[in-house]
């Protein structure tokens, strides 16, 4: 049972999944599940390439989401807000932002592409 609630907490509340088209984590999908009156998790798992964190906080409608992502990989972010142009990385627009790459919007969520390192984006949830 406890590995149930490991695998929910990682994979859901904290949103850290292999990309299943790279097993091992060589791409990362990072989805955070923003649930009830939650406000924050923090979370980190230590992958093959390195350690995958993912921390994210809720304050009224802003969300902060800090992740870092290990050397040679990438990541797919998936952002809770109504649009794009909401989103900010490390406090400038994430669509000017070295590193990120808007992909689409999705489900009532901005995805973006980042590559290698440490990333600090903030949105108003919808």
């Amino acid at each position: 049972m406890l590995g149930q609630i490991n695998e929910w907490f990682f994979h859901d509340l904290a949103g850290i999944q292999s990309d299943p088209d790279a097993p091992g984590f060589q791409r990362i999908i990072i989805k955070p599940a923003l649930v009830g009156d939650l406000t924050s998790v923090t979370a980190s798992y230590d992958s093959i390439h390195g350690k995958i964190t993912s921390a994210w906080k809720r304050e009224g409608r802003q969300i902060m989401l800090n992740v870092v992502i290990p050397a040679n990989t990438t990541a797919t972010v998936y952002i809770p807000t109504s649009a794009q142009n909401n989103v900010t990385e490390s406090g400038k627009p994430a669509a000017t932002s070295v590193g990120v790459k808007f992909l689409r919007m999705e489900a009532g969520t901005a995805v973006y592409q980042i590559g290698s390192g440490a990333y600090q984006f903030a949105a108003e949830i919808q």
